[in-house]
């Protein structure tokens, strides 16, 4: 990993980006069905084109009707998403995304299944044009009691689980009758985190890549699968915001909102722009790296549990 860290160094540009590109790494051991996940969000992109990094033994297996032609290290999607199938090189083919003239809007990054995500979250963010938006651990519901027993997979396991902020437990399906002992155990290992039941992967893409470029909406996953269904709600500003106001009311979002994303124009502080970032219990309000609008409106969306969704209490935050 330290070498990984200071080739990365080595490689990436000095000077600061005028973009940054937001990374989410799909974690989990073998056979918990990261590459599933990965294939459901290039189908189901939300209108973002989207690159994907493969940390593997092989490349991504890309269900074939989605692939349309092979050029080197790319594959060209009918989405039009860009995948590249990588070997190690992690920091030469996050460059050479960065360096692309039609440069993707976010990266997926599927880890190995024995991979620490932590150690590959230092190494990719060393390229200050990426930052990391969400590390999502899927769990094999059918097998992690047992890993977690047996002292040859329990550290890698405990690892994957300890560093998600999304952490999903899927095949949810086929252990019925052992569903509340893995909540608990996973709530044991990582208190506090967004916990999902799901089936064949089935993250939806406004939750596994960040809040959407649509209105309000509520969504849920397909009939039969396990996962939650989600709320969002879309707040707007035509005018510059007060920001003493906005930061108060994001401390004051309620628990149920797991993911956040908002863009500011304040009052004072001529044309910046700044952006709100919130997964789980990561967030951070930054600078806009990216070229400044010419309208001064804020856009604030927000995600979160319909079980727990309360609209009053939303709608008198904001």
């Amino acid at each position: 990993m330290l070498m990984g860290i200071f080739e990365a160094a080595r490689i990436v540009p000095r000077t600061a980006p005028s973009f940054t590109l937001p990374l989410t790494i799909i974690s989990g051991f073998l056979g918990a069905g990261k590459t599933t996940l990965v294939n459901r969000l290039l189908s189901d992109p939300a209108g973002r084109r989207i690159a994907v990094l493969v940390n593997d033994f092989a490349a991504v297996n890309i269900d074939e009707e989605l692939i349309r032609f092979r050029t080197g290290d790319a594959i060209g999607l009918t989405n039009g998403c860009a995948c590249c199938s990588i070997n190690g090189d992690l920091v030469k083919a996050i460059q050479r995304l960065v360096e692309r003239s039609d440069p993707p809007e976010a990266i997926v990054l599927e880890a190995s299944g024995i991979a620490d995500p932590r150690g590959i979250a230092q190494i990719a963010l060393a390229n200050p044009a990426v930052r990391l938006d969400a590390i999502i651990t899927l769990i094999d519901a059918e097998t992690c009691l047992e890993r977690l027993q047996d002292g040859r997979t329990r550290s890698t396991l405990m690892a994957q689980i300890s560093a998600a902020d999304i952490i999903a437990i899927n095949k949810i399906d086929l252990v019925e009758a052992r569903c509340k002992e893995i909540r608990e155990t996973v709530e044991s290992i990582a208190p506090k985190r967004v916990l999902l039941e799901t089936t064949h992967g089935n993250v939806p893409t406004e939750v596994a890549l960040g809040a959407g470029k649509h209105g309000s909406s509520v969504f849920a996953c397909s009939p039969g699968d396990h996962a939650t269904g989600f709320s969002s709600a879309t707040r707007t500003w035509k005018d510059p915001v007060d920001r003493t106001a906005i930061e108060r009311a994001l401390r004051d979002l309620p628990p149920y909102v797991i993911r956040a994303k908002g863009t500011f124009s304040f009052k004072g502080e001529g044309d910046k722009r700044y952006v709100y970032q919130r997964v789980g219990g990561r967030e951070a309000l930054e600078p806009s790296s990216e070229p400044i609008a010419t309208h001064s409106e804020s856009r604030l969306v927000l995600i979160g549990f319909s079980n727990s969704w309360k609209k009053a209490e939303i709608s008198a935050l904001l």
